[in-house]
């Protein structure tokens, strides 16, 4: 009751401060404030409500939620007519969500910056320092499950990154070329591991002029964890005394993911020496996208990697494959799906299911975990890359107790499929929906008895207040029935202001 007085008092608050209303000028700052909350029927929240939300929502228990955004983005170019054009911009944004309810904790504390982060553009490059949501990989940003590798799921930390933000056409091939590409630094901080880093890197290509209906595109991304010392790590043959390389040798190495110059010396054991330097987690993408008059297709595909026989194709067709469609038609209907998103994934090849250490691709990939890191690919204790492999606190009890020997991941052999869409009424809200279905085999180190189904359903209305411009009410319904995750129903009512 208190939790319930709160957010209706914080309500009344936000509709309030809706009243007066701005038209928001172009590299003007902007604001927005979202009060809410949500309740659950189980002790965890259901799948699509907190997955790919950037760890702001927790993982159990119902809760009230203050949200604050301040973001000043760039000013549009001008057109060709005018001579000089400015070549430099600044911007900065800053998301803050505050949440009531569940007991903090270290992965999921009571407050949290998803955005703070300032930018530089200078021509075609940015440059920005800071905590930013962003995922990585080509695909449909807005209604994916999550991209394969790099998928918003978990809380944004500390990066500086320099990278092309659009495809930058090539003028000696009459834009026929263009190519958009990133790298980046960042920290893990306050991690389970101390003092560990991540290194990023991007580079994708466009074959098409910009006015063409159909253009190709492909390219990959490479994340590596690396560096760090633990606890957990001393006395083991895993590292030297409890710390990982942070030298600037094994970087080079680990930037282009060769093995390093010696099987080991005073920075490493012999555990990098044979198996590279750094916790390496990435994916090959290629795309088809086709621009109709009333509408546009996209066709994707990420191949996921975890090691050098993921990047040899050994893992084929483990990955993310999609179909995105968006309704470009004017028509006046009562009823229209703005966009469409269909995706497969499926994770259960991993390069066959024996572990050969002596072989050139040594199989048994166990995609995110690794005995280094031993919480694997996650930060916070929120996986990286795809939600659908999860950590082992997120699946029933029954079942994490009892098949949880493979690690922090003991379920990463998966096969889903997924159904995102958008959709809009004349005079109504925007309807947006999201089910998805998968079989889980656990692991080949521990393989499920049989294949546990789940299915994972939500439903999203927004309504805009038109009383009051730029006020949305925002309700959701969700619903986690099956045998991997605890049955749970859970439901979540906001209000936000943007101006």
């Amino acid at each position: 009751m208190r939790l319930l007085y709160l957010i209706t008092n914080l309500i009344l608050l936000t509709i309030l401060a809706g009243r007066a209303q701005s038209v928001p000028t172009p590299g003007a700052i902007r604001y927005s404030m979202e009060l809410g909350g949500m309740a659950t029927s189980d002790t965890q929240n259901p799948f699509w409500l907190r997955a790919n939300q950037y760890n702001t929502v927790p993982l159990r228990g119902s809760f009230g939620t203050a949200r604050l955004g301040i973001q000043r983005d760039y000013k549009p170019r001008p057109d060709s007519t005018v001579k000089r054009k400015s070549r430099f911009d600044w911007g900065f944004g800053i998301y803050a969500v505050a949440n009531i309810g569940p007991t903090p904790t270290t992965d999921n504390p009571a407050v949290l910056l998803p955005d703070a982060y300032v930018k530089i553009r200078f021509g075609v490059l940015e440059l920005y320092g800071g905590n930013r949501r962003e995922v990585a990989g080509l695909g449909d940003t807005l209604l994916t499950s999550g991209f394969v590798a790099w998928s918003g799921n978990a809380m944004p930390f500390p990066k500086i990154q320099l990278h092309t933000p659009d495809f930058v056409p090539l003028g000696f091939t009459k834009k026929l070329l263009s190519f958009r590409g990133g790298y980046a630094h960042g920290w893990f901080v306050d991690s389970y591991i101390q003092g560990s880093y991540l290194h990023q890197k991007y580079l994708y290509g466009r074959i098409g002029k910009p006015n063409w209906r159909f253009q190709f595109y492909g390219g990959l991304n490479h994340q590596v964890q690396w560096g760090g010392h633990a606890d957990y790590l001393i006395g083991t043959p895993l590292a030297v005394d409890g710390h990982l390389s942070t030298s600037f040798q094994d970087y080079l190495s680990l930037v282009i993911g060769r093995y390093p110059d010696a099987l080991e010396n005073d920075r490493f054991t012999g555990f990098d020496g044979t198996n590279r330097l750094g916790n390496h987690v990435g994916s090959y993408d290629v795309a088809f996208e086709w621009k109709g008059d009333r509408a546009n297709w996209l066709l994707y595909h990420q191949h996921m990697y975890d090691d050098a026989s993921g990047l040899a194709l050994q893992n084929v067709p483990d990955g993310l494959t999609g179909l995105r469609f968006l309704n470009h038609s004017q028509q006046n209907t009562r009823f229209r799906f703005q966009r469409i998103v269909l995706e497969w994934l499926t994770t259960t090849d991993q390069s066959g299911p024996t572990f050969d250490p002596t072989a050139r691709y040594q199989g048994a990939d166990n995609y995110f975990n690794h005995s280094q890191y031993i919480q694997g690919w996650s930060y916070r204790g929120r996986t990286l890359g795809t939600p659908f492999i999860m950590p082992r606190g997120d699946l029933a009890p029954s079942v994490g107790n009892e098949y949880g020997g493979n690690g922090f991941y003991p379920n990463n052999r998966v096969v889903a499929w997924y159904l995102g869409t958008i959709s809009t009424f004349r005079r109504g809200p925007t309807l947006t929906t999201r089910i998805s279905y998968s079989r889980n085999f656990g692991s080949y180190k521990q393989p499920y008895p049989q294949a546990f189904h789940q299915l994972s359903t939500l439903a999203t209305a927004q309504w805009p207040i038109r009383k009051w411009s730029g006020l949305m009410l925002t309700t959701t319904l969700s619903l986690d029935q099956g045998e991997l995750m605890p049955n749970s129903f859970g439901s979540y009512l906001s209000l936000k202001k943007s101006w």
